[in-house]
């Protein structure tokens, strides 16, 4: 069993019942199943063992509890707690969700751990890390390590006499290390790697995700300094450096190369680049499959809040939580759907109230986690900075109400002005929280140090021109009271991915990206059976409601956007809606990068966002956002264009017809599904077992279905496990098996159907039974059992249909029955295949990846 299963089947501690009084939380049917699939804790049999508000109220009670050491009423904080969650106006991350109250009690979701050119002597060094790193993962924690410290490759290592791995072989290491955590049956680790621009062995790191099989756990991204984004724009050279490890200083040295360098231990050039060059490879590589982004490291250390601690040098696997050595990060986002005022308008003292409730909140998950009892460095470094990451979803769900095109400057300047006012809140709250409690540890010579404050009131990018009706902020109030009282939290904000708590939110735009399209079809486990729904966006819908179309133009807009998921081109669109519904692939890249600049400015930390490009984009568009980005005062980026992955993600049914481009047949006739290298398997499948008779005796066959009953696996087994007869057996059950999970535009039903045909007839050396009944071999017998088993999966699926309930066509959310047949309709490609439902629609936001069909996220 998983330490995740265990966590969640392990006993509850004490919590009181759920007061009477407080409110069910209101869920659509979806975001109700996904929440009790990942968050409800369950008995040994595996069913639930709370409720869905019993889950919310022990998380609630749990957080608050803290509070008890400053003598708060802990029911009257938990309640408020809880109505905040409950009203989905602010959620967690879901560790917190599924650890508060647990004997387990690990909340936060990122690290980052530091990594010595060492392999056995210091408490940082690789395998000592590595260690770490798997207790972390183990727990559901997801971890970024910077490669920069260690040698190059083939350095001589004066105690063996022999060459150094280098920090990509190190790489690799890590990376098997935590698929076989994966393979133990906990999801797929999420890590970031970074190597720093100037690092001897940049270059092979750049390119060692250039095969997508390869370095599968981990993303990359690459440290990049102002020095080197300046020699770029001048063409200039470029060293690649790292200390003298032969020199006697160097010896125990854990430090950067300025610190390197400051300690007097000299510095060794190992070759000099075109810094241009140097530059195009990364972009070329980004183009190709999104790998590595960018970090930027200058930028990210500006606004580091404890420089006498350490400098920052990497992130979180997303890229939005810049952290020191050791420290982790409990992150929430509140839930801007849920603040809407009249008229379409922002209901600001709403966005105050959640964030600063959430801010209390997210300050007692810092005294709740119990971090990792055998990391004890965890629980000490954040208690000594106390980083919070409070952050925001739902935002494109704002602008559609409040009737702002995201992207436009009217757009960028609108997503500032609600990031600053989160982040005057937050920070308002925080200086509170220090002064009822004390500030920080570390707040002497960090920027926010009372007697020498050093932190300055953030500003726009540009100068606001419109007006929201927002409250105005009093920064200079602020700086009067942080001298006076310093603040509780050496980091407020950050915008983090919100993959699983979004769907359970029911937000139509995850974090702080735009809408993926509007209108798709998602897939929704029905009692077992997988229904396909038409989903159209409510907010879409009552802008057309609002605009006067009669409901036969209504039908005839829904009918044109399911073709691509956007609205551009539906002519019977009044103008005023095309400009507002706008969805990802309808916004430039420079826009992209302008939302990000604009929301960077107010974020204290950074922000998980996906800079989207058409299939159509070049290598000197990526070039050009990567610039952009870095002279707008982002620290990272992350792009995708639209087909680069072997693996697709965000593609349109006409990008995949024109990559296709098969003379043998029409592709419009074709739904080209099945096209993953491997699908990877769930955690848990569905399955039917048949036994059959056959001359090397009895046979169980176990055939496995995955997302929309189709067949994923067949094992057999017979005989001794060691036999011959056992060895053929499983020999077949693999084959097959790997022949339904492989890349084909052919369904596994069908593909099934061609291995029966061939399997079925062979005989051997003597055959057993008469008649129909007869078995000629162990293969003829299987081929019968999956013959049953595909007649049988054709009148479960003729049922399904015949017991459906008939209902009356909704506009939001209609029956697939309602829609003409699959193949006849040009319908959005979602994404890539799900390695939960199996469904194709994982999709690439917020530097993470999710499935719109059942809400899984790999973050």
């Amino acid at each position: 069993m998983s330490t995740d299963s265990k966590n969640r089947r392990a006993a509850v501690l004490p919590t009181p019942p759920i007061p009477a009084d407080l409110p069910s939380i209101q869920l659509t049917d979806n975001a109700r199943q996904v929440l009790i699939r990942r968050y409800v804790r369950r008995a040994d049999d595996g069913s639930p063992a709370e409720t869905v508000d019993e889950m919310f109220w022990r998380v609630a009670y749990h957080v608050a509890k803290v509070e008890e050491s400053w003598n708060v009423d802990i029911n009257a904080r938990a309640r408020e707690f809880y109505t905040l969650l409950t009203a989905r106006r602010f959620f967690p991350n879901s560790p917190t969700f599924t650890g508060a109250g647990t004997p387990l009690g690990q909340l936060a979701a990122c690290f980052v751990l530091p990594i010595t050119d060492d392999m056995g002597r210091e408490s940082t060094g690789i395998f000592q890390t590595l260690r770490d790193a798997a207790l972390i993962q183990q727990t559901g924690g997801g971890n970024g390590f910077s490669f920069s410290r260690l040698r190059p490759q083939g350095s001589l290592v004066k105690s063996s006499a022999g060459q150094a791995t280098g920090p990509v072989g190190f790489l690799r290491v890590y990376d098997h290390a935590f698929g076989e955590v994966a393979q133990g049956g906990s999801r797929r680790g999420a890590n970031m790697a970074v190597l720093r621009v100037d690092h001897p062995d940049i270059e092979e790191f750049i390119s060692c995700k250039t095969n997508e099989n390869q370095i599968t756990n981990f993303n990359i991204s690459v440290g990049i300094t102002d020095a080197f984004m300046r020699a770029v724009e001048a063409d200039a050279d470029w060293d690649l450096r790292f200390p003298d490890v032969h020199h006697p200083a160097y010896r125990g040295f854990s430090g950067t190369l300025e610190e390197a360098e400051a300690a007097g231990i000299p510095i060794k050039t190992y070759r000099t680049v075109r810094a241009r060059e140097l530059f195009d490879l990364i972009v070329r590589q980004s183009h190709h499959n999104g790998e590595p982004g960018m970090l930027f490291l200058d930028a990210a250390n500006r606004y580091n809040p404890v420089p006498h601690l350490y400098p920052l040098e990497a992130t979180n696997p997303c890229g939005e939580q810049w952290l020191g050595p050791y420290e982790n990060c409990c992150l929430g986002s509140v839930n801007l759907a849920e603040l809407f005022g009249p008229d379409h308008s922002v209901d600001w003292e709403a966005v105050r109230h959640s964030v600063e409730i959430a801010t209390r909140f997210l300050d007692d998950v810092i005294d709740a986690n119990q971090y990792v009892p055998a990391v004890p460095q965890l629980s000490e470094a954040a208690h000594r900075a106390r980083r919070i990451g409070l952050g925001i979803m739902g935002l494109a769900d704002l602008m559609y109400h409040v009737g702002i095109r995201y992207g436009s400057p009217q757009g960028q300047e609108f997503a500032a002005q609600v990031m600053e006012f989160v982040r005057y809140q937050a920070m308002r709250t925080s200086v509170d929280l220090a002064r009822e409690r004390g500030p920080f540890p570390a707040i002497r010579g960090s920027l926010y140090d009372p007697a020498n404050l050093r932190w300055s009131p953030p500003a726009p990018l540009e100068a606001y021109t419109s007006d929201w009706g927002r409250p105005a902020v009093d920064w200079e109030g602020l700086e009067a009271d942080l001298r006076q009282y310093g603040i509780r939290n050496a980091a407020q904000t950050t915008i983090a991915p919100t993959g699983t708590i979004a769907t359970v939110a029911g937000c139509e735009g995850y974090g702080c990206e735009p809408v993926f399209a509007l209108a798709y079809i998602r897939h929704v486990n029905d009692n077992g059976r997988d229904l396909q729904l038409t989903y159209t966006s409510p907010h879409f819908q009552r802008a057309l409601e609002e605009a006067g179309l009669d409901p036969e133009t209504q039908q005839a807009v829904y009918e044109q956007t399911m073709r691509d998921g956007s609205c551009q081109a539906v002519e019977a669109l009044p103008e005023s809606i095309r400009q507002v519904f706008v969805v990802s692939a309808d916004i430039s890249a420079e826009e992209h990068v302008r939302m990000q600049a604009a929301m960077q400015a107010f974020v204290d930390n950074s922000l998980s966002k996906t800079i989207n490009f058409p299939a159509e984009a070049g290598p000197e568009d990526v070039a050009t956002a990567y610039l952009l980005a870095w002279k707008l005062g982002c620290k990272g980026l992350t792009v995708y264009v639209t087909g680069s992955r072997e693996k697709v993600v965000l593609e349109t049914h006409a990008t995949l017809q024109a990559k296709q481009k098969t003379p043998a047949a029409d592709a419009a006739d074709q739904l080209h599904i099945w096209h993953d290298a491997k699908k990877p398997r769930p955690r848990s499948l569905p399955g039917y077992t048949y036994t059959v008779e056959t001359p090397l005796g009895k046979a169980f066959v176990t055939i496995n279905e995955n997302g929309g009953s189709q067949p994923f696996e067949v094992f057999i087994n017979t005989a001794k496990a060691g036999s011959d007869t056992a060895a053929v057996s499983e020999a077949i059950g693999r084959l097959v098996s790997y022949v339904l999970r492989i890349a084909s535009p052919i369904e596994p039903s069908r593909r099934l159907s061609e291995i029966t045909r061939q399997l079925g007839g062979i005989g051997g050396g003597r055959s057993l039974g008469f008649g129909p009944n007869r078995v000629r071999s162990l293969p003829d017998g299987v081929a019968q059992v999956l013959e049953e088993y595909l007649q049988e999966r054709q009148e479960r699926l003729a049922q399904s249909d015949a017991d459906a309930p008939i209902q009356a066509p909704l506009p939001l959310i209609q029956a697939a029955a309602a829609t003409p047949p699959l193949a006849a309709v040009s319908l959005p490609r979602i994404g890539d295949l799900c390695p939960e439902c199996g469904q194709a629609a994982v999709v690439n936001e917020e530097g993470c990846r999710k499935c719109y069909a059942c809400g899984y996220s790999e973050c």
